[in-house]
């Protein structure tokens, strides 16, 4: 067990807590502390003397020991932590300095059964209960609350619940964390629990109460960092984004030591991206995708966000050069989903006033390659991926006189009827394939016997279809 694991809950459980004693015994500790700071060739011998003076008070003793354990002198910490128990063995002192020692050799085991025994000799003594609670935080949780729900009964001013919900939170019981906290009077703790309440109530989803906690910090604590993340992100899940533009100005103008992370750029510049604030949230963007210590992963999901802003700025051109980077830093976990947003942003591309019909044709013919591709690779999604291309060729050419989308209307009957059972989605694709079939052997091919053919079909599936009706009469 490593010292770290030790020093893991907040202030008041790191602070040693100094009994009240004579000014004798408060004096000799001085004076010992001066003597082995000073590293005289007969500091011990000097200390010894020290100690004669108080020799029947354990807590002067294990004071003196603690000393030397600061100077990382420990088998005199020992000595004297052995002196003070010898002194009163029913004093918690030595043997919460004997658990300390441990702690400094990273033998947590030892540590905790020291603290053990402080707490069964000196049971109102409440510094075993806390070192207790405090080395086993990690290792045996429930068992640090109890250690620490005993000392509620001798000391019930000391902050139970609040270091309960650290351990708790520290050993990623975020539900159990938040009981906890939801107890303590949220003016009594410090910026860092602010922020830990508040970052354990947004891992669980809960916005509004996190962001009710954070917001309580950020007036309480306006330059700490992490409660102003918090609140952009709060702020930002709740659709709230001229408060999140605010808490992000803040977090990246008037924050203390904070290290910025890509989530922070894609949060803020998110919620940039959703006031229109467009040319902002772009050089928001691109910190990520220039800032080569961030996750590549991260990195390459912003060319989707840096498209998105193009996109609605009408930018097709640069949508689609952002959007290409963003497929191809995900080959290596390509899905359905990623391809298909590429044929519909061209798609979109070729529907816009503004394009050319060049431009119109080319993202068309795009479009429908990366729909065969996903159709290919993705065969679950053939259906959809075929209803899609089915289409594409009434943007350019409304009444299909060149029967482009007949092949991909064909495929998806070929489809539809093949499948073990059909939904109320499926019928719908089914109604509309037939029915592009009737409308084809009618305008384009003029082939009246088919026509009927598909109409008779249509009508099963859709007995009051007029149109089908009527064709099927024709002689």
């Amino acid at each position: 067990m490593k010292t770290a694991k030790y020093i893991i809950i907040g202030a008041m459980m790191t602070v040693i807590s100094v009994p009240t004693m004579a000014q004798d015994a408060t004096s000799a500790i001085e004076q010992a502390t001066k003597i082995i700071k000073s590293g005289a060739e007969d500091k011990d011998k000097q200390v010894t003397a020290v100690f004669k003076t108080v020799k029947k008070d354990a807590k002067a003793i294990a004071g003196i020991g603690r000393a030397y354990l600061d100077a990382k002198e420990y088998d005199n910490a020992d000595k004297y932590a052995d002196l003070a128990i010898k002194a009163n063995k029913n004093c918690a002192a030595g043997y919460v300095l004997k658990g300390d020692i441990c702690v400094m050799k990273d033998d947590g085991g030892a540590a905790s059964s020291w603290f053990e025994n402080a707490t069964t000799l000196d049971p109102q003594d409440p510094e075993g209960y806390r070192r207790y609670a405090q080395i086993n935080a990690k290792a045996d949780p429930d068992g640090s609350i109890a250690k620490l729900e005993q000392l509620r009964s001798i000391d019930p001013s000391y902050p139970v619940d609040l270091v309960a919900a650290e351990i708790q939170s520290k050993a990623g019981r975020a539900d159990a964390a938040i009981e906890y906290y939801s107890k303590v009077d949220l003016n009594k703790m410090e910026d860092y629990q602010l922020a830990d309440y508040a970052g354990t109530l947004f891992l669980k989803q809960k916005y509004e109460e996190s962001l009710k906690v954070s917001s309580f910090g950020n007036n309480k604590f306006p330059r700490y960092g992490s409660l102003n993340r918090l609140s952009l992100l709060n702020n930002v899940n709740l659709e709230k984004f001229e408060d999140a533009v605010k808490f992000g100005e803040r977090l990246f103008n008037s924050s203390d030591d904070i290290k910025y992370n890509a989530l922070d750029y894609i949060n803020y510049g998110t919620a940039l991206q959703k006031l229109k604030r467009n040319d902002e949230a772009i050089v928001t963007f691109e910190k990520v995708v220039n800032t080569r210590t961030f996750d590549m992963e991260q990195r390459v999901s912003v060319y989707k966000n840096l498209s998105d802003v193009y996109k609605s700025m009408g930018d097709y051109p640069k949508a689609l050069e952002y959007y290409e980077k963003y497929v191809k830093g995900n080959q290596s976990k390509m899905t359905a989903n990623i391809k298909n947003g590429l044929a519909q942003l061209y798609r979109t591309m070729a529907v816009d006033e503004n394009s050319t019909p060049e431009q119109k044709q080319e993202a068309i013919a795009k479009a429908d390659k990366v729909f065969s591709e996903i159709a290919e690779e993705f065969p679950a999604f053939k259906q959809a991926v075929t209803a899609q291309r089915a289409k594409l060729p009434f943007i350019l050419d409304p009444e299909d006189k060149a029967g482009a989308a007949k092949p991909h209307y064909d495929q998806l009957i070929e489809i539809i009827n093949g499948l073990d059972s059909k939904d109320a989605s499926d019928t719908k694709q089914l109604k509309e394939a037939l029915f592009y079939n009737i409308v084809y052997y009618v305008k384009v091919n003029e082939d009246i016997p088919k026509a009927k053919e598909y109409a008779n079909k249509l009508l099963e599936i859709d007995p009051e279809n007029a149109t089908a009706k009527q064709v099927a009469e024709l002689q």
